[in-house]
């Protein structure tokens, strides 16, 4: 097997309340996949990995499953790879502006990972980290 394209779906309350919120964070709407009522489709990072977003019901229907309650659990953390302190510190600040939640302020942790923790509209958590690898701890 080979894997050609990987991507994830999301679901979300408002669709179109998502969609603002991704597109605050910068990420790139598929001009294959308009975004609608329905559904919408970002890419994120160099690598393109799609993250579609449907409406509860639609995502239960394909999944078979309840949509998880964000208030009490977490069944998957996303993660974005930041280029700079300066760019985790922007995250937090533009996901607070578009209506998300900052659980974890930007802060330095083990001396080489800067990092910090967002929710979006629908409580899905994403950390944004960036690694100091010439500060990371070495291996024997």
């Amino acid at each position: 097997m080979t894997t050609k394209q990987f991507w994830f779906n999301l679901p979300v309350k408002d669709v179109a309340k998502a969609t603002e919120f991704y597109r605050a964070l910068r990420f790139r709407e598929s001009e294959m996949h308009p975004s609608n009522n329905h559904m919408a489709r970002f890419f994120i990072g160099e690598q393109k990995v799609g993250m579609m977003l449907f409406p509860d019901a639609t995502f239960e229907e394909y999944t078979s499953h309840k949509v998880t309650d964000t208030n009490l659990s977490s069944e998957v953390l996303l993660n974005i790879d930041a280029q700079s302190r300066e760019e985790v510190h922007d995250y937090a600040e533009v996901a607070k502006k578009a209506g998300g939640t900052v659980y974890l302020e930007p802060q330095l942790l083990q001396g080489w990972m800067y990092t910090c923790g967002f929710s979006d509209l629908d409580g899905h958590r994403w950390n944004v980290l960036y690694m100091d690898m010439e500060n990371m701890p070495k291996r024997n």
